[in-house]
């Protein structure tokens, strides 16, 4: 949803196992940004699988009683199926993941080759890199709420959008009217990460990370459970920051403890990790019944389904990490690390096409059903080209001007 940020390590420093930086050249510290670059392109290819899991959640349907109508599959199959489409979702955990530590990555590093973290520039950055798009869309969905009154956009949620606490607006009221808004739930979440991370990690130690990792683990477990307690289920813990701040907390975990150093792991060993994350997928849809089509997730689902999730999310992202050099190199390649790149416009824009395309496919049968997915993915893959190219790339090459570590791809 963010920008890709990645690493290459230059010849001035790199991060240790213990989060420390590790000096790999001159000790004093490098003022000029351009020194160092930070840049992987297999986390561009990761972050464009972890939006199409949500655009397959949202085409693959993962209600029974859809298939149980039109006889696709064997009655045994069915709720496999469903259970593979819901698991789609959990690519917003994956990209909260993601996020969490390719910024923190880049805060540390910041802090070893000028001595502090810019608070202010690092916002700016934040700003010139969301704010473009996100507000350009919210822009978009109010003119048709205007203009059609299935997506009417309530002022709540509006408000919501605008003030950067859309998923919050969700835990109150439910799921808005205006469907192709719904994605920017998430983005509500990271931008109160980018609020809150900055401040911290500029006045605690490497050490005083790792506590404040548990910290956050624990309040996720806390909320959920208090929650639960108080039977609040459904919207109300699928949208709540501190019930899905798992896959932030584990991903801050993973940069402190490895830094930006990929773990030596051969091809086969890597390729096991994504099946064991994609079995841990699976079983928590499956049988926690997370993103089930009812209103209440059983409470194991919501107990123990979603650390399980957060967890899948970081051995995905460990398996990723250096596998080009490990000879998957396929997952550098440059429609693959372009996808990446726009993979923030393809997740705003992906609900608005497949509405579109709903429109132009709109009988209830299995041609329809197909033609529009791949309408839907043809629409959202253009929208976003055209909106990286004319419209967040000036914003990209004014954040530039703004960054301590470099993070985009020369």
């Amino acid at each position: 949803m963010s920008e890709p940020v990645s690493v290459a390590v230059g010849n001035h420093t790199a991060l240790t196992a213990t989060g420390s930086m590790q000096s790999l050249g001159p000790k004093k510290p490098v003022a000029n940004s351009s020194s160092s670059r930070f840049y992987r392109p297999e986390l561009d290819t990761l972050r464009f699988f972890a939006f199409f899991g949500v655009f397959m959640f949202h085409v693959i349907p993962h209600d029974p009683a859809f298939y149980s109508q039109h006889r696709l599959f064997p009655s045994r199959l069915v709720n496999p199926i469903c259970a593979v489409s819901g698991a789609g979702a959990f690519g917003v955990d994956l990209f909260f993941a993601l996020s969490a530590y390719l910024i923190t990555v880049l805060l540390l590093r910041e802090r070893q080759l000028r001595g502090s973290i810019d608070v202010k520039a690092f916002y700016i950055r934040r700003i010139l890199r969301i704010w473009p798009l996100y507000f350009f869309f919210i822009a978009i969905a109010a003119i048709v709420s205007a203009w059609n009154p299935m997506q009417h956009m309530e002022w709540q949620y509006a408000a919501g959008y605008l003030l950067l606490a859309g998923n919050w607006v969700y835990t109150w009221r439910g799921l808005p009217d205006s469907l192709i808004t719904i994605p920017l739930w998430s983005i509500s979440v990271e931008e109160q990460f980018y609020l809150a991370w900055p401040l911290i990690a500029r006045r605690v130690s490497v050490t005083q990370m790792k506590y404040v990792v548990v910290a956050l683990l624990m309040l996720g477990y806390i909320s959920r459970f208090v929650l639960v307690a108080f039977h609040v289920t459904g919207t109300a813990v699928e949208y709540d920051t501190f019930a899905r701040i798992d896959p932030i907390a584990l991903g801050i975990g993973l940069a402190i403890l490895f830094g930006d150093r990929p773990l030596k792991l051969s091809l086969l060993a890597r390729l096991s990790l994504v099946l064991v994350s994609l079995g841990i997928w699976f079983t928590a849809s499956f049988y926690g019944g997370l993103n089930a089509p009812r209103a209440m997730a059983p409470v194991l689902g919501t107990l123990i389904g979603r650390p399980a999730v957060a967890f899948g999310a970081i051995v995905l992202l460990i398996a990723f990490i250096g596998a080009p050099d490990a000879g998957a190199k396929v997952l550098a390649h440059p429609i693959l690390t372009y996808l990446g790149r726009i993979s923030y416009g393809l997740y705003v824009y992906h609900v608005a096409a497949l509405t579109l395309a709903k429109h132009l496919f709109a009988t209830d049968n299995i041609g329809s059903h197909v033609a529009r997915a791949l309408l839907g993915l043809v629409l959202t893959i253009l929208f976003s080209m055209a909106s990286y190219r004319w419209l967040e790339t000036p914003f990209l090459h004014l954040k530039d001007r703004f960054a301590k570590v470099l993070s985009r791809p020369v």
